[in-house]
């Protein structure tokens, strides 16, 4: 094998493996943006408007607020994330490392994510005393 072969053929799966990458990238961000849809319409979006009124609050309007931090931003932030992504396969569509650079450096949508681990023990903690005090 020649050494120009050699480098074609390193391209190629080289290639391949970052479209394997991309692919499994976009089937874990869809998943991960349903998931958090769910989580907001199901689950927080509910619990905070049954927490306002004393005769619907299933638990305090602080444990409902603390529990789902700030999902109302990090949903935005995850479906726009999603949207780029899925246009990596149009022609003249971006690569992945554009998508990444947008959002992660350009539009910082991923900062709302400090707040979530900021207050992701205490929230922990939460659900924790909430699943006791029921059981």
């Amino acid at each position: 094998m020649t050494r120009r072969q050699a480098t074609r053929r390193r391209a190629m799966t080289n290639k391949s493996a970052l479209a394997d990458v991309t692919k499994e990238l976009l089937t874990t961000e869809r998943s991960y943006v349903q998931k958090l849809r769910i989580l907001k319409t199901e689950y927080a979006d509910p619990l905070r408007n049954f927490s306002k009124n004393k005769h619907t609050a299933i638990i305090a309007p602080y444990h409902a607020r603390t529990l789902f931090c700030n999902i109302d931003q990090l949903l935005p932030v995850n479906e726009a994330f999603l949207a780029d992504l899925e246009k990596i396969d149009e022609d003249g569509g971006p690569d992945v490392g554009d998508v990444a650079l947008k959002h992660f450096k350009t539009l910082r949508g991923f900062e709302n994510y400090k707040q979530y681990y900021a207050q992701h023990e205490e929230a922990q903690k939460l659900f924790v005393q909430e699943v006791k005090k029921n059981s």
